[in-house]
């Protein structure tokens, strides 16, 4: 009896035309990102967002109060595509395949405007905000960000409520080698939408319990869709404040969906442990009725994430990442703010693939300085 003659193709010759049709169909559209499934998808434009909230605040109620401010500032960083220490090797030694990188520190120049109209209705403080931001690196241009944010709080005196969305259209993380596609460095970018709920509730007068819901969605562009997914993250905690200081504590628990798990699988659940300590405002010069104020603080957070992929890459892979942030904070005047802060970035990696642990890793240092003036 004559054998059946096989009429399909193999899974990786699929997926690999399946990403070819992709990167053809966005080079037609000019490299707009394309999903999984081929069809081409638009960048959102963030200008109507943020038209339609400028057009919902000044339509309130005229004895509400518009609060603005505008802060500027600058953040260095001494490792701003987070390479491990294999890869600053090589960049200095000049590989190819970090060529993209002009320096491996960088100096980010950022500004960010906030607007909030606060108004009240019956027993309910409402607060409809939103804020848009720019950075834009010196060095590695290609680094740049806009991004922007809308919010709406509802406060009670027991309790406090707000609802968030976020979006960011570009994140550039680096450049990475399309081994499955064109061959050549690409950039490895992402588009991110973020949505979020937050819930603050006061059992006692210094007691704050704390609650809230992250939903994100992350769009690569069309050289890494298979990168795509989205990420949900819970997060319990409570605030207590004390005579001089005020303690913050949480935890969080994110579960990360990867959309695409062929040929590897980046799907992740993660433990989040943090905690912030801030010393209440003090005067600079307790001889002034109006001197300064000004007030120190430290966060500590743990992140330990399990990859849930079998793939040689991800498989048994867990990441233990580290964060501290010192920092200074100073009022000056009821307009003008000032805020400097220092940022300590650490990934160890644990996995039985030699490349993962030689790649992956990474410490980084952040100084930032901003200045706020309210309008």
């Amino acid at each position: 009896m004559q054998a059946l003659k096989r009429t399909t193709e193999p899974k990786d010759k699929i997926e690999a035309d399946m990403k070819k049709e992709d990167r053809e169909k966005a080079k037609a559209t000019k490299g707009r990102p394309v999903y999984r499934n081929g069809k081409v998808r638009f960048l959102r434009n963030v200008l109507p967002i943020i038209m339609l909230m400028l057009f919902g605040l000044m339509s309130l109620p005229l004895f509400a109060q518009m609060d603005v401010s505008v802060s500027i500032g600058a953040n260095y960083s001494d490792n701003v595509f987070r390479l491990s220490d294999y890869d600053l090797q090589r960049f200095e030694d000049r590989h190819p395949n970090l060529e993209y990188a002009r320096t491996t520190d960088d100096l980010s120049i950022k500004t960010k405007v906030d607007m909030a109209y606060a108004f009240r209705y019956k027993w309910y403080k409402i607060e409809p905000s939103i804020t848009a931001s720019f950075s834009q690196n010196v060095s590695n241009t290609e680094k740049w960000r806009k991004d922007v944010l809308a919010r709406l709080a509802v406060v009670r005196y027991y309790w406090d409520a707000k609802l968030l969305y976020g979006y960011y259209p570009n994140i550039y993380v680096r450049d990475y080698v399309d081994t499955d596609g064109s061959g050549k460095l690409e950039q490895f970018s992402y588009e991110r939408n973020l949505y979020r709920a937050d819930l603050n509730v006061r059992p006692l007068k210094k007691t704050t319990l704390k609650a809230n819901f992250r939903y994100e969605e992350l769009f690569y562009n069309s050289y890494w869709t298979e990168y795509d997914g989205d990420a949900k993250t819970m997060g319990l905690g409570l605030r207590q404040n004390f005579p001089v200081f005020v303690l913050d504590a949480m935890y969080e628990y994110r579960i990360f969906d990867n959309w695409d798990k062929y040929p590897e699988d980046s799907s992740y659940e993660s433990n989040i442990y943090s905690g912030t300590l801030r010393l209440k405002d003090s005067p600079l010069n307790s001889s002034k009725k109006d001197s300064p104020q000004w007030s120190p603080s430290l966060s500590l957070s743990f992140e330990e994430r399990f990859y849930g992929g079998t793939d040689p890459k991800n498989a048994r892979r867990i990441d233990k990442i580290y964060t501290t942030k010192a920092g200074l904070r100073f009022k000056i005047s009821k307009q003008l703010n000032f805020t400097l802060d220092y940022s300590h970035y650490l990934r160890n990696i644990d996995s039985p693939n030699a490349s993962v642990r030689r790649l992956k890793p990474y410490s980084e240092n952040q100084i930032e300085a901003m200045i706020k003036y309210n309008l």
